[in-house]
């Protein structure tokens, strides 16, 4: 799933009152109509299509420290799509790289490493670690501050939004799903509107917003790909309750803590836990990181030779990181016994996770490696850099509405873009079974699915054609409702504070750290 952190980039948008400066100079019916277009046009533009249609309304997004982890959750998001897209339409890329010649050829795309690109299970694993990274980041650094009022806001603040902040979309969402079965564009419908809203109903209630269930995957109704979000939910309050236990304790006694829990999740087979509470004790590690590099800027020449040297050793261990997690993360759906250097994996797995059932020893070597890459990309220079250009934040800003429709999204556009190769007649004519042959359509039909060469082609040109409508779909999606829901939730939030209570340094909070 998609985990969203509260943080977002605040656009300026100062040219804008230069704009309504001049509205006044013309006279207001020759503009009114114009205007109106206008803002129509800019709002069904993809958002960069528009900055460049229209620069003089262009938002400027600002890094902040942690806007990798931005980058690295919408390239995440992409890649679940990606993983979506290839399962769903070109199952034959799936399986592992060369297992079975005779029967079954391979192409480059299924090599180790290279299958990363569509391995979207590992991804819902790093947005866990980015969600405990992310809602920990601004508590953490108050406490370090000793400024235990600003952590104890920033946890109110978090808690009271999260439900608005994860559900809000997932709910509008599901609905336009609804009215699409409805219209009879997407899955069949109910035989009634009102059973088709009982059922969604029933989705939304016990699936969707169902954080009773910790870990299971509920398969939610109109959208089972929403299954992490009941997930995200109750481990961000799971999260939020350890950092509130642990306000008050000494900075040792804190991260002992948060690794003796991450220890007992593991050992309770509790993935998720661990990965939150993973980004709990990364976002403490990266706040005294940025301390001590404070620290070591008046450092002695001697003490930066010795430094940088065991910096080289460190840098080239965490690349090490990186490209395991990669090889790790192409672990395949069936099959890992088989799989060169997988199945040494698979047979290291601990208990429980080696009995609990069939995806449970990939779920253990993925949250590891999740952990092992959230650290290692904040740590390397250049990944960082990558995960912080244009086009990796662009993802990050659009990457919880990439997650909730790149799925409605394929559905609708499938058959009419990839269709299917000739398809012979079934049956004999004239008999009820009978069923006619039907011509080749669409990419499948164009380049055709006999060899793994027209597959990989096919799955190329496929992504082309479908990826932009997803983007573009997301893009809408995260204007018209992701930002609202944020903005909407903000609003109830200072609607409902009570201003009356007294300051809590006026209450003798104790400051320690």
């Amino acid at each position: 799933m998609l985990a969203p952190g509260h943080r977002r980039s605040t656009p300026s948008t100062g040219s804008i009152s230069h704009h309504h400066h001049h509205h006044h100079l013309v006279p207001l019916p020759a503009r009114q109509p114009l205007t109106h277009v206008l803002r129509v046009l800019r709002a069904l533009l993809p958002s960069f299509v528009a900055d460049v249609v229209f620069p003089e309304h262009r938002p400027t997004w600002r890094l902040h420290p942690t806007s990798y982890l931005d980058g690295l959750r919408g390239v995440a998001a992409v890649i679940v799509f990606f993983c979506h897209y290839t399962e769903n339409n070109f199952s034959a890329l799936t399986p592992s790289y060369g297992l079975d010649p005779e029967r079954r050829p391979s192409s480059w795309l299924q090599l180790p490493l290279t299958r990363a690109v569509f391995s979207g299970r590992p991804m819902v694993h790093i947005f866990f670690v980015i969600s405990g990274f992310v809602l920990s980041y601004k508590p953490v650094r108050a406490l370090h501050a000793r400024e235990p009022e600003k952590c104890y806001a920033a946890l109110a603040s978090s808690t009271f939004r999260r439900a608005f902040r994860l559900f809000g979309p997932c709910v509008v969402s599901t609905f336009l799903i609804l009215c699409m079965r409805q219209a009879g564009w997407l899955g069949r419908a109910q035989e009634t509107l009102a059973e088709e809203l009982w059922k969604w109903k029933g989705a939304v209630f016990h699936q969707l917003a169902w954080p009773w269930e910790w870990d299971r995957d509920l398969r939610p109704a109109y959208d089972v790909h929403l299954w992490t979000i009941p997930i995200e939910f109750a481990h961000s309050m799971l999260l939020f309750m350890v950092l509130l236990m642990l306000s008050r304790v000494r900075l040792g006694v804190r991260m002992a803590a948060v690794l003796g829990l991450m220890g007992y999740c593991l050992a309770c087979g509790k993935w998720a836990g661990f990965e939150f509470l993973a980004g709990l004790f990364l976002a403490e590690v990266y706040v005294l990181r940025a301390a001590r590099a404070k620290e070591w800027e008046g450092a002695s020449e001697t003490h930066e030779v010795r430094a940088s040297a065991c910096g080289w050793v460190l840098k080239a261990f965490q690349l090490g990181l990186v490209l395991l997690s990669l090889f790790i993360g192409g672990w395949p759906n069936s099959e890992a016994e088989k799989t060169p250097g997988i199945r040494y994996f698979l047979a290291q797995t601990p208990m429980p996770f080696a009995k609990m059932d069939a995806l449970a020893p990939q779920k253990f070597w993925f949250g590891l490696s999740a952990v092992a890459t959230v650290w290692a990309v904040g740590e390397l220079g250049f990944l960082r850099r990558l995960f912080e250009s244009p086009f990796a934040q662009y993802c990050g800003r659009i990457s919880y509405a990439v997650y909730i429709c790149h799925g409605p999204v394929e559905e609708l556009f499938r058959d009419w873009l990839l269709g299917h190769p000739i398809i012979g007649a079934v049956g004999e004519p004239g008999t009820p079974e009978y069923k006619p042959a039907l011509p080749a359509t669409g990419v499948k039909g164009f380049v055709g699915i006999e060899t793994m060469t027209q597959i990989t082609v096919g799955w190329f040109v496929g992504l082309w054609l479908l990826a932009p409508l997803v983007i573009w779909a997301a893009d809408l999606f995260w204007r018209g409702v992701d930002n609202q829901v944020v903005s909407l939730a903000r609003k109830l939030e200072v609607l409902c504070l009570d201003d009356s209570e007294p300051s809590p340094r006026s209450q003798g909070y104790s400051t320690a750290a």
